[in-house]
């Protein structure tokens, strides 16, 4: 009995000992892991209401070509019913890249029955995919930015449609079933009469551009303003905002990042220099447009009707534009955009309004904007206008702020053109001269 006894205590010992030494080795190698929410607060913060990619990348003008008249239309309600009925086709057999010549691009617009669809900028197809059903063996990397769809009305022929880079001359030609075409087509004629008529206005150097071909009526617009607390987006865009130095509400930074507030144009400016970028690119990155559209989805900061309006790959920035009935707002000192530059991993710089426009003042006034081709018959009569440089004209909106009160936001109608990569104002005076700019 002794030596049973005398054996469990050994072997308690031995156990003891064993498990001291585990013990003791454990604490030895121990390395705790602590987790660090690296993550943004962006998801925690929410400013207004989130879009889908279909509801910010949208065509800003349709152009109806028809037994040799030309229509045109950026009404958004009646470009949405167009491109809700295009989201139900099949675009099948869509081809490899092709390059098309200046004349070549003409020719697609001058078929008896064709409807231009026209984007701002590049859209990648991998983006688009889930907008228009694309049929492909394998979906181009490319982008395109207009879209032609023609009609040559025989029976049970399909149609072609031609999904245009009009940067690089680029087309990627498809397919659609000739049923749809013929009841969009018959759609159309039915609502010609709500179409404006444009006529084609050919440049010095073959460039073929559609104008209004008469006077358009449009409306000088006051809203209140809808301010956003700058808070808001301080709690969005940093890490921690429990870290962040408030200098007289004008200047928030922490070790890494700063975001400046401007009251005079109720604007933000963010910025993280650590995220500055060195390399530059000249292809269309898929992911660049679509992970702004998340960035800012992420703090649902869509405060307003803002629309893709462009991109730029070499600086990988994205802009996205305010709109107002249909057509695009401007302002020099960044009133009317949301910018986003990407760095290496985030974004570097991110330029945004912290307003919206909420009631409308009653009485909007009424102007009757010159037709297109006197805007640019005066244009191109300027001797420092380099044809070359101008690119687009368009009918849009000046946004300010009213002088008698900071309460109300003014949108005046105004032409604008895009000379050398920039936007500016034209404005016609009593003597017809332009002055530049969009202020």
């Amino acid at each position: 009995m002794v030596v049973r006894y005398e054996t469990i205590k050994s072997v308690l010992l031995v156990f003891l000992v064993i498990t001291s030494g585990v013990l003791t080795w454990n604490l030895w190698i121990f390395q705790p892991t602590y987790e660090f929410n690296d993550k943004k607060h962006v998801h925690e913060v929410s400013i207004s209401d989130p879009k889908d990619i279909g509801d910010v990348i949208r065509p800003v003008k349709l152009l109806l070509h028809m037994n040799s008249n030309h229509y045109g239309i950026v009404d958004e309600k009646k470009v949405d019913e167009t491109l809700q009925e295009l989201s139900g086709w099949t675009f099948y057999d869509l081809g490899e890249e092709r390059i098309f010549s200046r004349d070549q691009i003409k020719g697609l617009a001058q078929n008896e029955k064709t409807l231009e669809l026209i984007f701002p900028d590049l859209v990648p197809f991998d983006l688009y995919k889930g907008i228009l059903r694309l049929e492909a063996e394998k979906l181009p990397q490319g982008s395109f930015d207009r879209l032609f769809i023609l009609w040559e009305d025989r029976e049970h022929e399909d149609g072609t449609a031609y999904f245009l880079d009009s940067k690089e001359g680029k087309v990627y030609e498809s397919h659609v079933n000739s049923d749809h075409l013929k009841a969009l087509f018959n759609r159309l004629k039915n609502q010609e009469s709500q179409f404006d008529k444009f006529e084609p206005y050919e440049l010095p150097d073959g460039r073929l551009k559609y104008l209004p071909a008469k006077e358009t009526i449009m409306f000088k617009y006051k809203y209140y303003a809808d301010y956003i607390e700058p808070e808001k987006f301080r709690d969005a865009l940093f890490k921690d905002p429990l870290l962040v130095r408030n200098d007289n509400g004008e200047k928030f930074k922490d070790s890494t990042s700063r975001m400046d507030v401007d009251e005079s144009t109720n604007t933000i400016f963010y910025v993280n220099p650590s995220q500055a970028a060195d390399a530059k690119t000249n292809q269309v990155d898929p992911d660049l447009l679509k992970k702004s559209i998340e960035f800012i989805n992420e703090h649902a900061g869509w405060t307003d009707n803002y629309k893709y309006f462009s991109i730029d790959p070499s600086t990988q920035k994205t802009t996205f534009q305010l709109f107002l009935k249909g057509y695009p707002v401007f302002n020099r000192e960044g009133m009317s955009e949301i910018k986003l530059y990407w760095g290496k991993e985030e974004v570097y710089q991110y330029r945004r309004p912290y307003f919206g426009l909420d009631v409308p003042l009653p009485h909007p006034a009424k102007i009757n904007m010159p037709s297109g081709e006197e805007v640019m018959d005066t244009l191109l009569a300027d001797p420092n206008i380099d044809i070359t440089k101008l690119q687009e004209l368009i009918l849009g909106y000046r946004i300010y702020k009213d002088p008698e009160t900071n309460k109300v936001i003014v949108l005046e109608p105004s032409w604008f053109y895009l000379y050398d990569g920039s936007w500016e104002r034209y404005v016609m005076e009593d003597v017809r001269g332009n002055l530049r700019g969009l202020g």
